[in-house]
């Protein structure tokens, strides 16, 4: 592997994703599924991330704090689980950081990584002169690997690529006045200076061309999922037929409508309540137990928790239907669950309950899946019985291979960048 000191092998990459290298998260999964990849491609990456992850082994890697109380007790949080003597001295750090805490969320209103981005650039435009990268990759889901991103391109005049994990302005937003400003304001600048743009939903592309002007410099990029990771089990059907969630359940992402369907389908076919279980994989907010809780049947229902990545991916080749639930609020139109992409490749039907996204359906029934609309009870309850019955009478065929890959996207990434680096040098010289 290259040494931390020798990064000459390869076409230097500066790649700022404020999430890394934390086993269960889908925005830091994005980036650390691509790094071998890139490799593969003659691409050395240099890394520079947030603290709460750990470090990169044999990749130049660095970090760099937050600058606010609220987004060192963020980071703090993520070093408390590490045990030890850190757990307690980040334990008592945050108490001490409280009273600033409180201050800063009365007068700002924005995500806990909002402050990234001044010791970022700092570390960043370092790195930039001791390794002359030839290219700048900002992605992760804090907006503020992106700002940083755009001012050390800028000094430094090196073609940058920014990639929205999720869209930074939405319908349904939540926020204050004052951050819709702020990230609308953010938004326009990096699709206004990046050299390319790239969007995980086609949807997501076009809206934001819509408000910025984007133009040819926007792309749509399917992150996928990488196959070759997926255990070798082979599925066996027993005498229960199981349906399985994975990943988090919150706010709209709950499982209401779908234990409405359920139960629908118990009270049509009663039989189905000892043989159709639920198996929840993941975190729950209070609002998805108290629905859990109040389903009549609590038999048909099994909470296992959060479990590790590649645990999980075993459960999901034994399960017989794989579930997939996306939120039911607006900006669900422009986005694609991440989740999506793992249940593509292991080979067992997808359930998804799917909200005002044709580009999402569309993908799920190109590859024999099904798709309901997510805030209908009665669509998921035909829907269930629809799996449930090609499972009874052993009709359920293999869908089809996903041809949405980590590769296929690496591959896309580096033609943007080829593409990305001779559009900024012609607007350089032209």
């Amino acid at each position: 592997m290259t040494s931390v000191h020798d990064c000459t092998t390869g076409k230097p990459w500066l790649i700022l994703s404020y999430f890394s290298l934390i086993d269960g998260m889908a925005c830091a999964q994005h980036i650390d599924d691509r790094i071998e990849p890139l490799r593969a491609w003659g691409i050395e990456p240099l890394m520079l991330t947030g603290v709460c992850g750990v470090r990169w082994r044999g990749l130049v890697h660095e970090r760099a704090l937050s600058a606010s109380p609220s987004g060192l007790r963020f980071e703090l949080r993520h070093m408390k689980r590490r045990g030890g003597m850190t757990r307690l001295w980040a334990g008592l750090l945050n108490l001490l950081i409280l009273p600033l805490y409180l201050l800063e969320k009365l007068a700002i209103d924005l995500d806990s990584q909002w402050s990234w981005f001044p010791l970022a650039i700092l570390r960043g435009r370092r790195m930039c002169s001791r390794y002359r990268p030839q290219m700048i990759y900002s992605t992760g889901g804090p907006a503020s690997a992106h700002l940083a991103a755009a001012v050390i391109a800028r000094s430094h005049d090196i073609p940058w690529i920014a990639e929205f994990q999720d869209p930074l302005v939405h319908g349904d937003w939540l926020r204050s006045k004052r951050a819709l400003k702020v990230f609308a304001w953010l938004e326009r600048l990096i699709c206004t200076r990046a050299d390319a743009v790239i969007f995980l939903a086609d949807q997501a592309r076009k809206n934001a061309d819509a408000r910025t002007g984007l133009g040819s410099r926007g792309w749509t990029v399917y992150p996928g999922a990488d196959p070759a990771a997926m255990p070798d089990i082979a599925h066996v059907r027993g005498d229960e037929c199981t349906i399985a969630h994975f990943g988090s359940l919150g706010g709209s992402r709950n499982l209401r409508v779908f234990l409405e369907g359920l139960r629908q389908v118990v009270i049509e076919r009663p039989e189905s309540s000892a043989i159709v279980r639920l198996e929840i994989y993941g975190s729950c907010d209070p609002l998805s137990r108290r629905i859990i809780k109040e389903f009549p049947w609590p038999e048909m229902i099994h909470d296992h928790g959060r479990i590790p990545r590649h645990e999980s991916l075993v459960a999901m080749k034994k399960t017989d239907i794989l579930l997939l639930i996306q939120n039911t609020e607006e900006f669900s139109a422009e986005t694609i669950p991440s989740k999506t992409y793992e249940y593509l490749h292991v080979g067992r039907p997808i359930l998804g309950l799917v909200h005002h996204n044709p580009e999402l359906v569309r993908m799920l029934s190109a590859l024999g899946h099904t798709a309901a609309a997510a805030d209908s009870p009665d669509a998921v309850k035909q829907a269930i019985i629809g799996c449930y019955d090609r499972w009874k009478q052993g009709q359920a065929k293999p869908p089809a291979a996903s041809p949405y890959t980590v590769t296929a996207a690496v591959n896309d990434l580096v033609s943007i960048a080829e593409a990305a680096g001779q559009r900024h040098t012609g607007g350089r010289h032209g």
